[in-house]
């Protein structure tokens, strides 16, 4: 009888316990903290070697965006571009704030908020590959070609890019944490023929290196276009809708016309603004 008893009170006890789960969106509420995981990449988040102090586009904006709805927000972790729903799933990061672009393979494990701005992906070789040269444009029958590698990381859009528009081209994952760099010196160094990759890489390239090394081919048409985005758990649609209203508020401010124009001018072509819900006389 008293066994019979005891697992009755288990039991009962279990629907107070799931009760009491706090969810991402109540710790941020209660401690006004948004603890953001990132990965690198300029000029969108750059974490100063010797400060610690975090800078780039979407810092900025994301920065802005907290100080709107009254939060903090505090860069905790850099995370695989491979992992970011295990990041999130873990609690290890409340959310994935580096503008990642908005695909739907990962929509599965994430929610996206609204884009903050879109870039165009396509395909950057090396400026000597003579497969490459004499001829100005190209389409995807050209390039999805078993004779032609590229690299990415597991998980990540690029992985989702090779899938769907190049399944021929031959394909090879990068290690954990790899980085866009990693990348396009893969194609630098011949280790691969190409990658895919917005306007905004090639340009952050010859900033640090010269011009002459890699070529952004032009194609007929890009072969995705991709919001940038903040990421959370699937399941936190609260978390969701708190970043929606705040990044809402942003995009229709003079604090977003500031922060874009600056960026616009230093990498031209690279970052598109959303379309107002509104006109302007």
């Amino acid at each position: 009888m008293k066994l019979i008893i005891s697992l009755f009170i288990i039991l009962l006890s279990f629907p107070a316990f799931a009760e009491g789960k706090e969810s991402t969106f109540d710790r941020v509420k209660n401690t006004g903290v948004l603890r953001c995981g990132y990965g690198s990449w300029e000029p969108g988040v750059i974490k100063d070697p010797v400060s610690g102090e975090m800078k780039g586009l979407f810092v900025e904006l994301i920065e802005e965006m907290a100080r709107f709805s009254k939060v903090k927000v505090e860069w905790v972790s850099e995370v695989d571009w491979g992992q970011i729903s295990q990041a999130l799933q873990s609690g290890k990061v409340d959310a994935f704030c580096a503008g990642m672009a908005n695909d739907a393979a990962r929509a599965k494990d994430l929610a996206y908020s609204v884009p903050m701005s879109y870039w165009s992906f396509d395909v950057i070789v090396r400026a000597d590959d003579e497969r490459f040269l004499g001829q100005d444009t190209f389409t995807v029958s050209d390039l999805n070609k078993d004779i032609f590698s590229m690299s990415y990381s597991e998980g990540d859009v690029l992985e989702t890019i090779k899938l769907t528009e190049l399944p021929n081209v031959k394909g090879i994952p990068l290690p954990p944490l790899g980085t866009p760099a990693d990348n396009l010196m893969n194609v630098i160094s011949g280790k691969t023929d190409l990658v895919v990759f917005p306007r905004v890489m090639i340009q952050g390239y010859e900033k640090a290196n010269g011009k002459g090394k890699l070529k952004l081919l032009k194609l007929t048409s890009p072969l995705r276009v991709y919001g940038n985005v903040i990421a959370v758990d699937v399941h936190e649609t609260e978390l969701q809708n708190f970043l929606n209203a705040g990044l809402t508020e942003l995009l229709n401010s003079s604090t977003y016309n500031r922060i874009m124009s600056k960026y616009e001018k230093d990498w031209p072509g690279s970052f598109m603004r959303p379309t107002t819900q509104y006109v302007t006389e």
